[in-house]
């Protein structure tokens, strides 16, 4: 898996309709677009980008920005 910072908060910001420039680490997910379909999105955009499959139960589990990044680096 080839990790990228820059491409994963791309992604998240995509995923919940964002700026990058909008969202940190610590920024809720709940402050944005973030529902059932967020969550199959970026699943999917993880699985194509970084070859990552993703629990659907962590990803909806996860509050912030930062636990997104986490799934993904972990």
């Amino acid at each position: 898996m080839s990790f990228d910072n820059v491409k994963l908060l791309e992604i998240i910001a995509e995923v919940i309709e964002a700026e990058v420039s909008e969202i940190t680490l610590e920024s809720m997910l709940s402050d944005f677009y973030w529902d059932s379909l967020a969550v199959v999105t970026y699943i999917t955009e993880v699985n194509s980008e970084f070859d990552k499959l993703l629990s659907p139960a962590n990803v909806k589990a996860a509050k912030t920005v930062d636990d997104l990044v986490k799934l993904v680096q972990g």
